[in-house]
């Protein structure tokens, strides 16, 4: 341990190292170490980023690596060739490969070894952006590329006749072709953006989780990598036993924890008592809050839970590393802070809890925990100071990205889908507009943890400046936002500011399906810059919103919908089926109209996944205090056996929704390239169902009821905002915004004025006539200065708005103007509060 007289470090010393495991998207940096950067940086703690996913791609897709890949696995895999093959054919692998369609693979990648090592420096700079020409080699599909089995799925799709626009699709199923063989031949548990993660979600023994720290591509292209990481940190932190560093990992899904737990088994090989390991992140939060291995402390000496900067802090305090300023601005009463009875490093010493931290005990078999139930054991002032800087820095900390080198960075193309290109087709700057789910309410989500629960909003206007900044700084212009659910009033912020400032920036991000997104507030959003948006249906039934507590029904779902689509806007849609009390019918049910909702045009992608219970779910905890005598969770009684993870829960029954996984898949592809759409579903499911109650005509019906509404607002010049209900930060008094372009008059021959402008790709007018006074060139004049007024980021006051409008035409004439007006450009928006 530091010594407490020990002198914190010059902040331009990176005392902390940020690192981000293999393997996440390899897109764009993924967010929470610069978050933590940002944190660090503006406290005077020398920090320094290091993102280890796209640094394992580039060292395994490379020619090097590409060498090395066959140079292992060419032995094994002639044996396996040279072998007879097994009787009947052999057992599937775990895709379900034959053993026929593996030797197969395996002696096509070594015939075209040649093909790869000289294709693959290429394939990675044309997915970087690098090597555009590379795509009419791609395109012309003759042998001068390798090929695989997913690349042959494509080619078949396309009459074996890719265009230079099909390029990226081919260079991606390129890439994921060879992860397959890497995966086949030499490592199991490998691939493109995850890493064992079947050893390492809601494994309940770490034995078996630590599993995922070992395998080939670890040791063959990790170690390696992370010697070099070493090497960097000696020279430019030289940490000693007294001064260590601080190696921060952060674990945001199960396919990081195996690169995790290398990379610290690795620091402490080489550093051992000069270096403290933390882990936290969205696997920590959710699944390692009742961790009971002590054997895992062999690894992290530390486990940081929640927001991160209240423990992350505590932890760093208790090490000794931190600004002088940090505790109240003297280096004598930081030293003193460090030092003091109840310090953190003081009750690290005593073995008693740190905020939000579990740490090992120094009798090598207990672990101090010091979250959730075990928060009152912490001195009050400690606790009060950790939670406020939880609070603070939820709101006030944005990311920097300005040493992120984002060239590095591929953008695959998984499909041709427009939505789902926004995931993977794009460096983004990635933020959020509030911690937390406003809502926090839905009966399958982990509503009793602070990453749902603990809402907060940022500055909106705060963080449009940020990233204005960052790209400008990055020529990174593109933003996803990370919420849980955006707060439709902060969207609608964000867009304001983005049209007004000339749209520096285009964004899209995660919301709930919201009376608040009327069609209006949609075409303000799409003329903001939103692109797409991703929300959850869930079970499309009237059933299934009142079992989740969604605080809204289809109809609601359907004219969100539609007024996102009606702007423009890209919208994917999360769906669950496997509901502990869900029946077939209502399966099918939800089938059904998501068929409807497709066939209307509403949604451009989709995805069931099968339902799990969560222990810190709403419907869990119900579940514990009496509710829902239905659902029946297994292996969470007395005698369980469990050292590790432990959020999800098994539940009786629930293997019986097992058989929809397939055809539910099935359906949503289809409906995705547009088949299928008049189809019946029941003809999907390879086992008797029922037929849908749903009515043919239901989707139809609430688009109709949807027009006639909007038709009838708009008809209703500068009615209420709230006409589709207002939302937390929203209300109702209304103000006009033009979206239009700039309003050019043009006198006809009649000697009326026609003044037009541009709107959504069409050219729209209003006619002022010239009346006896000759005066309509004066009055379109007047007219062009009002909608250029209205033009700005808050518009104008409704009330205003009609005053001049009437000021201008005169009041019968304003009131003929408005619905024109209103049908093109002229949206009636609520006021931020």
């Amino acid at each position: 341990m530091p010594r407490a007289s020990a002198a914190p470090r010059a902040s331009g010393v990176p005392r902390v190292l940020l690192l981000q495991p293999p393997f996440v998207q390899l897109n764009s940096p993924y967010p929470s170490t610069w978050y933590l950067s940002s944190f660090l940086a503006g406290r005077g703690i020398g920090n320094r980023v290091t993102d280890h996913s796209i640094g394992l791609f580039e060292r395994i897709f490379c020619r090097e690596g590409f060498r090395r890949v066959f140079g292992d696995a060419r032995p094994a895999a002639l044996a396996r060739l040279a072998a007879p093959p097994p009787a009947g054919g052999g057992a599937p692998s775990v895709d379900g490969a034959s053993e026929s369609a593996i030797r197969f693979n395996l002696s096509r990648f070594l015939s075209q070894e040649r093909l790869w090592l000289g294709s693959i420096d290429r394939l990675v700079a044309y997915l970087r952006g690098q090597d555009p020409e590379y795509a009419h080699v791609l395109a012309a599909a003759n042998g001068a590329t390798p090929d695989g089995p997913r690349l042959d799925r494509f080619l078949q799709s396309v009459d074996f006749s890719p265009s230079t626009d099909d390029a990226p699709v081919v260079a991606s199923l390129l890439l994921a072709d060879f992860a397959d063989f890497v995966t086949t031949a030499l490592d199991a548990n490998f691939a493109l953006v995850r890493y064992a993660e079947s050893l390492s979600a809601s494994v309940r023994e770490f034995p078996t989780a630590e599993k995922a720290a070992s395998g080939w591509i670890l040791s063959a292209f990790y170690a390696p990598l992370l010697e070099a990481e070493w090497d960097k940190v000696e020279a430019e932190a030289a940490p000693t036993v007294s001064e260590p560093f601080i190696l921060a990992c952060t674990i945001p899904f199960p396919g990081c924890l195996g690169g995790a737990l290398f990379a610290a088994r690795s620091a402490k090989a080489r550093f051992g008592s000069r270096v403290r390991t933390l882990a936290g992140g969205g696997y920590v939060n959710t699944e390692l809050r009742s961790v009971r291995s002590a054997r895992f402390f062999d690894y992290f000496d530390y486990l940081c839970f929640d927001r991160g900067y209240g423990s992350l802090s505590a932890v760093l305090d208790a090490e000794g590393i931190l600004a002088e300023d940090v505790v109240d601005g003297s280096a004598g009463s930081a030293k003193g802070a460090l030092a003091g009875a109840d310090s953190p490093r003081g009750r690290r010493a005593r073995g008693q809890p740190l905020y939000r931290t579990i740490y090992r005990a120094a009798d090598g078999a207990s672990l101090v925990r010091g979250i959730d139930e075990e928060l009152p054991a912490l001195a009050e002032s400690a606790k009060t100071r950790y939670e406020a800087i939880d609070a603070e820095c939820a709101v006030s900390v944005l990311p920097d990205y300005r040493e992120a080198d984002f060239s590095r960075y591929i953008r695959p193309v998984d499909d041709a889908n427009a939505m789902h290109r926004l995931w993977s087709d794009g460096r983004w700057l990635k933020a959020y507009l509030a911690h937390g789910c406003y809502w926090h309410a839905c009966a399958f989500c982990d509503v009793a943890l602070d990453y749902i629960r603990g809402y907060a909003e940022v500055d909106p206007d705060r963080l449009f400046v940020h990233l204005v900044a960052q790209a400008e700084a990055t020529g990174i212009r593109g933003v996803h936002l990370v919420d849980e659910a955006a707060p439709p009033a902060s969207l609608l912020r964000l867009a304001d500011l983005n049209r007004a400032a000339g749209l520096p920036l285009s964004f899209w991000g995660n919301i709930r399906f919201e009376r608040a997104f009327t069609a209006d507030v949609a075409a303000a959003l799409a003329a903001g810059g939103l692109l797409g948006v991703s929300a959850g249906i869930e079970v499309a039934s009237e059933r299934g919103f009142k079992r989740l507590g969604k605080g809204l029904g289809l109809a609601d779902v359907v004219r969100c919908c539609a007024a996102f689509k009606e702007a423009g806007v890209l919208v994917h849609a999360y769906l669950i089926f496997g509901f502990w009390d869900e029946d077939e019918g209502e399966t099918v049910d939800s089938a059904e109209t998501m068929r409807q909702i497709f066939k209307a045009g509403l949604v451009d992608s989709a995805f069931w996944h099968k339902f799990v219970l969560t222990r810190h779910s709403r419907a869990y905890g119900e579940w514990t205090r009496g509710r829902h005598p239905g659902l029946h969770p297994e292996g969470d009684g007395p005698g369980t056996r469990w050292d590790f993870a432990d959020n999800d829960l098994r539940f009786r029954g629930e293997e019986r929704s097992e058989k929809f996984s397939v055809p539910l898949d099935a359906l949503m592809a289809a409906w995705m390239a547009g088949e299928a759409l008049d189809s019946p579903v029941r003809q999907a499911f390879p086992f008797k169902v029922p037929a849908p109650t749903v009515r043919p005509d239901l989707v139809e019906s609430i688009l109709d009821g949807y027009a006639m509404d909007r038709d009838k607002a708009r008809a209703a010049g500068l009615g209420p905002a709230a006409s589709g209900g207002t939302d937390r930060g929203m209300h109702p008094a209304p103000r006009a915004v033009f979206l239009g372009g700039s309003a050019v008059p043009e006198t006809l021959r009649s000697g009326s004025v026609r003044l037009g402008w541009r709107f959504r790709l069409e050219a729209r007018s209003l006619e002022i006539p010239g009346g006896k006074d000759g005066n309509a060139p004066v009055r379109a004049e007047a007219l062009a200065a009002l909608l250029a007024d209205a033009s700005a980021a808050d518009g104008l006051g409704a009330d205003v708005f009609g005053a001049r409008l009437a000021g201008v035409l005169g009041e019968e004439a304003a009131k003929a103007a408005l619905p024109v007006l209103r049908s093109t450009g002229l949206v009636i928006l609520p006021t931020r509060s």
